[in-house]
């Protein structure tokens, strides 16, 4: 396969609420991917600190739902496996009001989820991921599939979250709201971006007409090139 990125050299610190910017194929999900184990390392070594609990989020993560089940059966299952977190919240009760915040209550706690959108499925994942607190939360584009009350409620969940964050969004509002830094993912590396998110806006804009220029240039040259003549 092709390296994306390499090189690459950054610290997390507790606290840091981080937003990855780039264009499409620079390496965002790469990046995120590698913190997350989810794609091996090709080179060199991720430290982690003591007591690091990772949380991922992408949108593949869909597939750990079991369609049959019930939300209020997934946290269920979630709270045997995690006694210790469990001691505390893991009553019944608990659990489906802990689904009530993610706006699983009622019936639709006992609601089977393959009868579920995709938006609600992906509720369901961040819900039992959240419940686990972890103190790195890693997001992948989480609003794919998000109505605008979901997106909303999510930036509410986030803010509240006192973990650290790494967010992965092409969602502006939903990044403003929150991430306090941001890195710039492209051209092999990953570097602090230094500006806002209309800044940001602006690099994409840049970006996009570098591509044009060169698609442009191409297509001149090689119209320009005589044709080879039959022999």
């Amino acid at each position: 396969g092709t390296v994306i990125l390499r090189g690459v050299n950054r610290s997390v610190l507790a606290g840091q609420r981080i937003g990855v910017l780039g264009a499409n194929g620079q390496g965002k999900s790469t990046l995120v991917k590698t913190i997350a184990h989810a794609l091996p390392l090709l080179a060199g070594r991720i430290t982690e600190g003591k007591g690091l609990r990772l949380g991922y989020f992408a949108q593949q993560e869909l597939d750990v739902l079991q369609l049959d089940d019930t939300p209020l059966a997934h946290m269920v299952r979630l709270a045997k496996v995690n006694p210790e977190i469990a001691a505390q919240c893991g009553r019944e009760q608990d659990l489906r009001n802990f689904l009530g915040s993610f706006q699983f209550g009622g019936e639709m706690a006992n609601q089977p989820v393959g009868s579920m959108s995709g938006g609600e499925k992906a509720r369901l994942v961040l819900a039992m991921i959240v419940w686990q607190r972890p103190n790195l939360l890693l997001l992948d584009e989480p609003t794919n599939h998000l109505d605008l009350t979901m997106r909303e409620a999510l930036a509410l969940a986030l803010n509240a979250f006192e973990g650290t964050v790494m967010l992965v969004s092409h969602d502006r509002a939903l990044l403003r709201s929150v991430c306090d830094e941001f890195w710039l993912v492209g051209g092999g590396t990953v570097a602090p971006f230094d500006g806002d998110l209309d800044d940001y806006q602006r690099y994409l804009l840049d970006v996009a007409r570098q591509k044009r220029e060169q698609l442009q240039n191409v297509a001149a040259a090689a119209i320009s090139q005589p044709a080879e003549t039959a022999k």
